[in-house]
């Protein structure tokens, strides 16, 4: 394929197939390497992996129809992403699947959390205590504050959990408000400053900790590193 080829490839592309879904969910770090055109030599150089293991990658990538093969430039060969967003029916990796949808997900992000938490809890000034604050409707929960000095480092971990009874359209439009803020970042041009930084939103029912039982006020906990704005 050519590069102006390339340029025209589509920005939408449905995912039908579980070899691709899995291999999707598995390379997504390296497949976001090829938002334009790239050698994979370049890319392994950038990952710290070998060349000829990020050749093989993207071949594999290539032939799932991931990633297509550009041609030569400069003697290199280059590889460009299939298109800009991959659509997945979450049938394709079930919860029961090791790589499916939400399990997966969970690995992923409590490994990084508890590694980047484990981070913050090392550089912690002083000890601080987490915070628990309970309510109900005639009682409201009392606000809860950050530390009370700047943060000892620069990207803090933050969890903010807030566990209380809500109706389904309630429910709805503050996860969708929570999504929105996320949305607004991603829309935010890149720069070549600061490191990189997950933000995620978790909205489901029940109570953590907890299959069942019966919730009746309202429970917040605050678990983080954020110190307090100084001004």
């Amino acid at each position: 394929m050519t590069s102006t080829q390339a340029d025209q490839l589509p920005d939408q592309l449905r995912i039908t197939d579980p070899r691709q879904a899995r291999a999707l969910r598995q390379q997504h770090h390296f497949l976001a390497r090829f938002l334009t055109p790239h050698s994979p030599s370049d890319v392994a150089a950038s990952l710290g992996m070998a060349a000829n293991l990020a050749h093989h990658h993207a071949r594999k990538l290539a032939e799932l129809g991931l990633l297509v093969r550009l041609e030569r430039q400069g003697g290199k060969v280059r590889y460009q992403l299939a298109a800009r967003e991959f659509l997945m029916a979450s049938s394709l990796l079930p919860p029961e699947d090791r790589q499916g949808n939400g399990t997966k997900d969970m690995q992923e992000l409590s490994e990084a959390f508890l590694h980047a938490y484990e981070r913050s809890w090392r550089s912690m000034q002083t000890d601080e205590d987490g915070n628990f604050s309970f309510g109900d409707h005639i009682t409201p929960a009392p606000p809860i504050s950050f530390l009370q000095k700047s943060a000892a480092e620069p990207y803090p971990t933050h969890l903010d959990a807030l566990t209380l009874r809500l109706t389904p359209e309630r429910y709805a439009r503050l996860a969708h408000a929570l999504s929105s803020l996320i949305a607004e970042a991603a829309t935010e041009p890149l720069t070549d400053e600061g490191q990189a930084c997950t933000l995620a939103v978790l909205a489901f029912e029940g109570i953590p900790g907890e299959m069942s039982g019966e919730m009746r006020g309202i429970s917040r906990r605050l678990n983080s590193f954020l110190g307090a704005e100084i001004m």
